[in-house]
């Protein structure tokens, strides 16, 4: 009924593997590359804890980190806020789905009572004494039994048994209070029955404005109303802290202190108060670039711990006024539509103007001099001269070659901008001369064309189209445009001249026969595969354009609306499903994503070979915004609309000339039953294991450039330890040995 799951902090694994495959993770595992910068909450426990939306870290005085997850064993990925019980030593983490996760000594407990209950419901704090957790939440208190792991009772505070929200719970040595919308309640600790709202009684009204959050204290109740904080006492209410230029963000009373994170309501300054309430004395500390939204405060041993939503966790010393950033590493924002892994790297866009962030050798980066670059949208890599292409909403297009950055715009290029004066584009593909084509957001000039010697053409579509969205090339030098708002799929072929529109051909796919027979005339991607076939995902479906050189024949190519196997049923591959991204791996299969998670299909779409979800698999969301696939390692990278995540894969791209073949684990150790990866192989190789005297133990196909070996023979048996050869065919017929590897005994 309670289900837990044993942390693991990190895929400890083997170390030569992680060093093998440029610490990729072990093929079917997954790994979180998470943004560990905006920090929603923190609290003091054994050790301080810090919350993101989408993950838990704590960290101690010698500054390492721990790392609490879905991959780790959280239960999910959106997370609301945390509390701690000293009597249990537990960490509490509520998710805003109001799901509820335990966390002690390596373990992870789950309550999900809440969650599978009727109704929408949301937990605002958590207030923790003697083994159990009190939830203020939208329908009133839930109480959870720490050391039992399920819930307790309920209070209901409303009159006639009608729910009313709490938003925050606390106790002194006579009363109860609670905050609700009404104002503040109260009862008497001694009443056994608080789950009858006639047992309290209202102590505070709200007067047209919500008590936010109320703490208790020696000499009285502490209560946030209108961005001051207000002690109320049994005959008087007094003002402790108020600033009429600030709003306050968060406050904490600790160790009979008061830190309050405040920001200036004309400026956006932020600043962090120290305020003793026995004295009435108070520090104000600030310091620009590092505190910038501090969204909680407590105070340990003297130590004023911040989290900011924008920089991550700040430790303050109000002895020294110095500022200390604690970020374990990350991407540093949340990561949208923009990512792109190429071999040995993976780049990915933030929201807004938080740039772009670079992974290599395990480690995320920002890259500098992107300041000035308005929200990123696709990122594109040159196979021609690997420079890496930005799509803006609103900054033209930008090139990134070296660390040199130059951005095409209205000014310098054929690029147009739109009323309001910004430059969007959309899309960016490279053809296989070298032209850069870019499509155009917000006028019916919607492609333009960069050529290698730096000369800019612009191409007006004739169906009056000015929702460019993004684009692709195929083997015939046509260009596959997608549309924003159900106006289709665009199809452009340059003529003779590449400057001249005079013999230039544009068609529109829409849904319907004779017309494209689309699934849907709302085009979200597009892929090419390894067969030059034409993937359109739409918000109802996929449909394959096959017949790419006939498009504009007499002939015309309309898209084939497959059909897909599953379990014993057979139907349209993802009918009414809204297909937002589409990736082709080294086997040419195909990775979907939707609104509802993600699924490998077959080459030809005919079977599914995997399907992952938050429900079945550490994803951190099911909304799939992206998918990309680094080459050499088949890491499949998932952009979700909970955070960035990757997946081992099996398949990799397959090289031009057999040269250097790679095995790992190897050797392979004792104990170890995960899959043998054989990567650097021609497409599609066949593979061969044999004994050193030439008999065979088994043989496959390479998945694109990998093949994938369990360590059994041909009758599903555990091969016995020594030295085995690995024997790889070529489409051309030529077999030779490739490599050895070597079986531990104890296997």
């Amino acid at each position: 009924m309670f289900p837990y799951k044993r942390i693991l902090f990190f895929i400890c694994g083997l170390a030569f593997t992680m060093v093998a495959f440029a610490q990729a993770p072990p093929i079917g595992s997954w790994r979180m590359h998470l943004s560990y910068a905006g920090v929603i909450d923190v609290v003091k426990g054994d050790k301080l804890y810090a919350a993101t939306s989408q993950a838990v870290f704590s960290t101690d005085n010698t500054l390492g980190f721990e790392y609490f997850n879905k991959l780790t064993g959280l239960s999910e990925a959106s997370i609301a806020t945390l509390g701690w019980d000293s009597q249990t030593q537990q960490v509490i983490v509520a998710y805003t789905n109001s799901n509820v996760d335990v966390i002690k000594g390596g373990l992870v407990k789950n309550i999900n009572d809440i969650v599978r209950s009727a109704g929408q419901k949301k937990i605002n704090a958590i207030y923790c004494e003697n083994g159990l957790a009190y939830l203020s939440t939208s329908i009133g208190v839930i109480v959870a039994d720490l050391s039992k792991y399920e819930i307790k009772e309920s209070w209901i505070l409303g009159a006639n048994g009608n729910t009313l929200e709490v938003f925050s719970l606390t106790k002194d040595n006579n009363f109860w209070y609670a905050s609700t919308s009404n104002g503040i309640y109260k009862t008497a600790t001694s009443n056994t029955n608080l789950s009858d709202a006639k047992m309290w009684s209202l102590l505070y009204p709200s007067k047209g404005s919500v008590v936010k959050k109320i703490c208790s204290s020696p000499t009285g109740l502490i209560i946030e109303q209108n961005d001051s904080l207000l002690l109320v006492q049994p005959t008087t209410v007094s003002t402790l802290f108020y600033r009429p230029q600030q709003q306050i963000k968060s406050w904490a009373y600790n160790e009979q202190k008061i830190t309050v994170g405040t920001t200036s309501k004309q400026t956006g300054r932020a600043f962090m108060h120290l305020i003793t309430p026995s004295t009435s004395s108070s520090s104000v500390f600030e310091q620009a670039g590092t505190i910038i939204h501090p969204a909680a405060c407590t105070l340990s041993n003297g130590i004023i711990w911040i989290g900011d939503s924008i920089t991550g966790l700040i430790k303050l010393d109000p002895a020294t006024n110095s500022f200390l950033k604690i970020i374990p590493n990350g991407p540093a924002g949340q990561i949208t539509t923009g990512l792109l892994a190429i071999s040995n790297a993976v780049f990915a866009a933030g929201d807004a103007k938080q740039g772009l962030f670079a992974f290599e050798n395990g480690t995320w980066q920002k890259q500098n001099g992107l300041d000035s670059i308005m929200a990123i949208g696709t990122i594109t890599q040159s196979k021609i001269d690997n420079t890496v292409w930005l799509s803006t909403a609103g900054s033209g297009v930008a090139q990134l070659n070296n660390n040199k950055l130059q951005v095409f715009n209205q000014r310098n290029s054929s690029l147009l901008a739109s009323n309001n004066n910004l430059c969007y584009t959309s899309g960016v593909a490279i053809d296989t001369k070298g032209n850069s084509w870019v499509s155009n957001t917000g006028t019916t000039i919607s492609l333009h064309v960069k050529q290698p010697d730096g000369k800019w053409t612009g191409f007006t579509n004739p169906f009056g189209i000015t929702d460019a969205g993004n684009i692709e090339t195929d083997d015939y030098g046509q260009i596959w445009c997608a549309t924003k708002n159900g106006n289709g799929l665009l199809v452009y072929k340059p003529g003779s001249s590449i400057t001249s529109a005079a013999d230039d051909r544009w068609k529109q796919y829409k849904a319907g026969t004779g017309i494209g027979n689309l699934p849907s005339n709302q085009v979200n991607c597009t892929a090419l595969d390894k067969n030059g076939f034409i993937w359109v995902g739409t918000d109802r479906g996929i449909g394959i354009i096959q017949c790419a050189d006939q498009v504009f024949t007499t002939a015309g190519c309309d898209a084939l609306l497959p059909v897909v196997q599953q379990d014993r049923f057979a139907g349209l591959l993802f009918k009414d499903e809204n297909v937002q991204t589409i990736a082709v791996d080294g086997a040419d299969r195909k990775w979907i994503g939707t609104k509802n998670g993600v699924w490998l299909i077959s080459a030809t779409g005919e079977k599914i070979i995997y399907k992952f979800s938050t429900s079945n698999s550490p994803l951190l969301g099911n909304d799939i915004s992206k998918i990309s696939i680094e080459p050499t390692t088949g890491e499949v990278f998932i952009s979700t609309n909970n955070g960035l995540c990757s997946f081992r894969s099996t398949a990799t791209e397959g090289v031009t000339t057999q040269q250097k073949v790679l095995v790992f684990p190897n050797p392979v150790p004792p104990g170890y039953n995960g899959s043998i990866a054989i990567r650097g192989l021609t497409q599609n190789a066949l593979v061969k294991i044999t004994t050193l005297y030439g008999a065979l133990v088994y043989q496959t196909r390479a998945l694109g450039g990998q093949a994938i070996w369990d360590g059994k023979n041909t009758n599903g048996t555990k091969v016995a330890s020594g030295v085995y050869l690995i024997i790889c065919r070529d489409d051309s017929g030529v077999e030779k040995i490739a490599t050895k590897i070597t079986i531990v005994q104890g296997r």
